[in-house]
């Protein structure tokens, strides 16, 4: 004898306990694999600021350039990005150009421009930090990508505040300027704005 109990979403069989849903057909979720806007708008930001720069899609590391094109060691180009500052014999730091496709050169000075007597710390964007004013925080990126089958490093401005210059000239901004082993960049296009020259390598 079948019952159904008032208010019940079970029916009852012979003592037997069953759900209305016994035997019928289930609903196939898909998965959805569509790009979300949202990630993607997570994937550009850092230390929860979102970033001036957007890599291209045939962005590529020298390391999985090397690892994918079967590269021999003693015929990997070695690239370095070396900083020196008037006045200082010597270089203050060299930077290994191998991990990442993106490196980004910017303000680093430790402390918040908004008041010099804060102990606010800055938000430092860069990968590779530059302890001066006149460096904007996002300032300029070194971006390897690989066109025609071949590892290329580019320089791009990053819509700075004083601009960038490669070899004592003025580049545009927002736009791939390829780089050549010894090309000296300059966060400004005024000399006097800045204490810094950069040396890049490939070697």
């Amino acid at each position: 004898m079948s019952v159904k109990r008032e208010g019940s979403k079970c029916s009852y069989n012979n003592g037997t306990k069953r759900s209305r849903y016994e035997g019928a057909q289930k609903k196939v979720i898909l998965p959805i694999f569509t790009p979300s806007s949202l990630l993607e708008h997570e994937s550009h930001q850092k230390k929860g600021m979102q970033l001036k720069h957007v890599e291209p899609s045939d962005a590529i590391s020298p390391r999985n350039y090397f690892k994918n094109h079967v590269v021999a060691k003693s015929d990997r180009t070695r690239y370095e990005l070396v900083v020196y500052q008037k006045g200082i014999k010597g270089e203050i730091s060299k930077t290994e150009l191998y991990d990442k496709s993106c490196y980004v050169i910017g303000r680093g000075l430790g402390r918040s421009l908004q008041s010099s007597e804060s102990d606010e710390k800055e938000v430092v964007l860069a990968d590779i930090p530059i302890k001066e004013e006149t460096c904007s925080r996002e300032h300029f990126a070194i971006q390897f990508r690989e066109v025609d089958h071949k590892l290329i490093p580019y320089l791009i401005d990053l819509d700075s505040s004083n601009g960038t210059c490669l070899n004592d000239s003025a580049i545009p901004s927002a736009r791939y300027i390829e780089l050549k082993s010894s090309d000296i960049i300059q966060i400004s296009e005024d000399p006097n704005d800045t204490d810094y020259e950069l040396l890049f390598l490939a070697v």
